[in-house]
């Protein structure tokens, strides 16, 4: 009998000390599941194109750069010819123009060099007259050349003469030559604007050419191909889906009395549902902002509807999750609601002192 009652008080002990147990640590952590997700983004083109060439196939495995696709835009060619040709045509007109201008200014320099030519020989051959007659008389004092009251010798006078027109002449074709100086670069800014503008559009279309050719922005896996080679296909249609390797994201899903257990930040165990031992480490980047129901391959038992809040859980790329598989997730330094609510529920409300006063007063005390 004793041995019975000290077996009985030791099963008491070890189901008491159970209970404590899990009254104190058993709200530390709570589990839930969600799906491994890989990040998907949609290539497509934003004008209609021609598919030409498809490289892949749904699940191929590519690298960064890798070509995808090759597709082909019948109107960038055209556009192409139409710009080259009017660049073309403007800098055809442009020269023209200013070979034209520049002969009509080398012909005024001819003209302006032969009159100042001209005049300078005149004034040098009267300069040497001039000489001559000097050193003549040099010695001959009873001699005097004839002077007008300035003393200037006739010569000198028409040397004088000869400059003044040689000024006269050579003023007006020096205005001729610099009208047609601004008209030549007056004629050069427009026109090299527009060819300039014409040469970015250029260089545009070119940019759009390159985009005809479709590389793996990452590593990663083909998804689903909306297209065949040789089709043609609208602007802002889906070509191909794309997807990262490995699952950065879990799509997770709460029980709607356990929501305010997870908060934004969160640190999160994210383990495989099938695979022993793959795990890593998460943080809640995203909450839902209205109950939904869970899906039922997350429910404990299928047969019941159940509802809870949709979060978001980012997790490292380097990870052996499959696409969708289904994984469990245990939160880190959760709040014990549920005690908080009891503790709530059995504690009165306060009274205070003057409210009970006019209850008195009133005769409801």
């Amino acid at each position: 009998m004793k041995y019975l009652n000290s077996h009985l008080i030791a099963f008491i002990t070890i189901l008491i000390a159970l209970v404590m147990f899990n009254w104190q640590y058993g709200n530390e952590t709570f589990i839930f599941f969600g799906f491994a997700e890989n990040k998907e983004m949609e290539i497509r083109l934003e004008h209609p194109s021609t598919i030409e060439n498809i490289y892949v196939t749904p699940g191929s495995k590519v690298n960064k750069g890798d070509l995808l696709m090759e597709v082909t835009r019948s109107n960038l060619e055209l556009t192409q010819s139409d710009l080259n040709h009017e660049i073309a045509k403007l800098e055809s007109q442009s020269n023209f123009r200013e070979a034209e201008i520049q002969s009509f200014i080398n012909q005024l320099l001819a003209q302006k060099a032969s009159k100042v030519s001209e005049i300078q020989i005149q004034i040098a051959q009267l300069e040497s007259e001039i000489s001559i007659k000097e050193s003549l008389i040099k010695d001959l004092e009873s001699i005097k050349p004839a002077k007008d009251k300035k003393g200037r010798s006739p010569n000198t006078i028409r040397i004088e003469g000869l400059k003044r027109e040689l000024k006269l002449a050579v003023k007006p074709i020096d205005t001729q030559i610099k009208e047609l100086e601004n008209e030549l670069y007056a004629a050069k800014n427009p026109t090299k604007i527009q060819i300039r503008k014409l040469q970015n559009e250029l260089e545009f279309v070119k940019e759009e050419e390159d985009k005809l050719s479709i590389f793996a922005p990452t590593d990663g896996v083909v998804g689903t191909i909306f297209c065949k080679e040789g089709e043609q296909f609208s602007a802002y249609n889906t070509l191909i889906t794309f997807y990262e390797e490995n699952p950065t994201q879990v799509k997770a899903y709460v029980l709607e009395s356990l929501i305010l257990n997870v908060n934004m930040g969160d640190s999160i165990i994210v383990l495989s549902g099938v695979q022993t031992g793959s795990k890593c480490m998460g943080k809640v980047v995203g909450l839902g902002s209205r109950i939904i129901e869970i899906p039922e391959r997350l429910r404990k038992n299928p047969t019941f509807k159940t509802y809870g809040r949709e979060i978001q859980i980012e997790i490292p790329a380097e990870n052996d999750f499959l696409q969708k598989e289904k994984v469990v997730l245990k939160s880190l330094e959760t709040k014990d609601i549920s005690k908080q609510k009891m503790i709530r529920a059995f504690t009165p409300p306060k009274t205070s002192a003057t409210s009970l006063r006019n209850k008195i007063d009133l005769g409801t005390e």
